[in-house]
């Protein structure tokens, strides 16, 4: 009997994806393993391996079409004993016309630029949104989207008052960034960047944030680093976000307090120290994870970091090497910054804030004035399974190892 591709689900989260290309042809003959297409994800774009052999028989999704659901079909394949008949069957099974509806088909375009003399455009409703239908009429009318609303009424529902404080906090926003004739592009967000807005919208609202921060000079962090570096012993250049990955993996594992993520109503404590790090690509952020980190040495950790990075601007990321963690580390140390607070990367428990090394005054043992590169590092975490008391402790541990960097390599 002829087979119906389904659109596959490519990580946990994953709802929907963008069908990129085909690999295959209609005609073409397929074995298992075979890539027959590429999917763009919430995550990254992926390949996605047949595990059929048989004739690709019917495309029923064109290469470029957004928003394809999970287990949608997207072709059919002709298995050896099948007939034009089973084909047709099988294509009348997958139900074509209603996909339609629920797919967008339209291919990716060339947005172009527009003159717009409205301050805002009407916004779709999506039925699953709760939200009173009085609520929808009003988002409708002023343009507001309900998807970044959180709910008052009973059961999270929508409701006039909750889009009426919306409609008040931005007009004076609207009335300034949209003049009655202004020039804009609107360019559709790529999958993952609408994941990336969509998590940390829900996470910003939803997750009692608090902050700390602290101040470490690294001035040995930074001399250690290029004594490795010099003597030429290891195969790959130590970066200093390697020894920051580092520390705050021992730090972590002094402080099994923090090693916790918030978990459907539990405090889920973890036994390993997995730390994840933030590798901007374009459009988006990706958090490949370095597994049991305390137990690794600076070299292995660099290689690593390296290698994730690089697979995580090429699209090629496995689920198992971005998921998980209960820490993530962003550094923006290459910038001109004083310092930064990160959104927390659900479900984890915190994330470090990583800014520049800056020449400073400081005192030394002898109360004599010196030169000191300090960074400053901004701590946000989820009040919900830690306490400011152990969050103390932690950065204070990891203060340590940074100031005290031949701890990190003996």
């Amino acid at each position: 009997m002829a087979i119906i591709f389904e659109m596959p689900s490519l990580s946990p989260t994953m709802e929907k994806g963008n069908l990129v290309t085909w690999c295959k042809n209609e005609g073409d003959e397929i074995s298992v393993g075979d890539v027959i297409a590429e999917i763009d994800t919430d995550k990254a774009t992926m390949e996605v391996e047949s595990i059929y052999k048989g004739i690709l028989a019917k495309i029923l999704i064109p290469a470029g079409t957004h928003d394809v659901p999970v287990r949608a079909p997207i072709a059919v394949i002709k298995q050896k004993n099948d007939t034009e008949e089973d084909i047709k069957k099988a294509i009348a099974k997958a139900s074509v016309s209603t996909l339609s509806d629920e797919v967008n088909v339209s291919k990716i375009e060339i947005v172009s630029e527009t003159i717009v003399e409205t301050p805002c455009e009407k916004i779709e409703i999506p039925e699953r949104i709760k939200a009173s239908p009085l609520a929808k009429r009003i988002a409708n009318e002023y343009g507001i989207d309900l998807t970044s609303i959180i709910g008052t009424g009973p059961h999270g529902r929508i409701i006039k008052e909750d889009v009426l404080n919306i409609k008040q906090l931005t007009s004076h926003t609207m009335k300034t960034d949209f003049p009655k004739i202004s020039k804009f592009i609107d360019e559709p967000a790529s999958s993952l960047r609408k994941v990336v807005a969509e998590k940390l919208t829900k996470c910003k609202n939803e997750v009692p944030h608090f902050y700390m921060s602290v101040s470490a000079n690294v001035t040995e962090l930074l001399k250690i680093r290029k004594q490795i570096n010099d003597s030429g012993k290891l195969d790959t250049k130590i970066t200093v976000n390697d020894l920051i990955t580092k520390a705050v993996a021992l730090a972590l594992k002094e402080e099994p307090a923090v090693n916790v993520i918030w978990n459907n109503g539990k405090v889920r404590r973890f036994n390993t120290v997995d730390v994840a790090v933030a590798v901007a690509v374009e459009d988006g952020l990706f958090t490949p994870v370095i597994w049991s980190a305390d137990l690794k040495g600076i070299e292995v950790i660099s290689k690593e970091i390296k290698n994730l990075a690089k697979k995580s601007k090429e699209g090629k990321l496995k689920p198992d090497q971005f998921m998980g963690g209960s820490i993530t580390i962003s550094n923006l140390g290459m910038y001109n910054i004083d310092g930064f607070f990160s959104i927390i990367n659900p479900p984890q428990g915190s994330i470090l804030s990583i800014g520049p090394a800056k020449k400073s005054p400081v005192y030394n043992d002898e109360d004599k004035i010196i030169p000191a590169d300090i960074i400053t590092i901004g701590y946000a975490v989820d009040h919900r399974v830690i306490n400011g008391g152990d969050a103390a402790k932690f950065l204070e541990k990891l203060v340590n190892y940074l100031e005290n960097p031949i701890l990190l390599v003996i």
